[in-house]
């Protein structure tokens, strides 16, 4: 999927983790919303929720209230898992190249 910063997403590590707790993501922004990103700083904490799009239950990061973007990981189920049984994420932002947006998704 392309965001209109013409990145891809889909790239993900993940450390395999067996407990919500100790699961740790790095990915970058899916479909990035450029007028969120450029609002965007290394460090910064975006929130980790769920939103229902259709019939699929999207994970996405949330900076001030406003979508910044969407997750993906080969871990992205368990991660919606976790996030339903109320473990509380966050994104740290670990880097940024013009629309492209890294994170470290973990539990807080």
């Amino acid at each position: 999927m392309s965001g209109s910063s013409g990145s891809s997403g889909g790239i993900g590590y993940s450390t395999g983790a067996d407990s919500c707790e100790s699961l740790v993501i790095t990915t970058q922004l899916n479909s990035p919303k450029p007028a969120v990103v450029e609002r965007i700083c290394v460090g910064d904490k975006l929130d980790v929720v769920t939103v229902q799009m259709g019939a699929t239950t999207a994970v996405v990061a949330m900076h001030g209230g406003d979508l910044a973007g969407g997750l993906a990981s080969p871990d992205l189920q368990k991660l919606r898992e976790c996030l339903a049984g109320g473990t509380y994420y966050v994104a740290t932002v670990i880097g940024k190249n013009d629309g492209q947006v890294t994170v470290r998704v973990s539990a807080r």
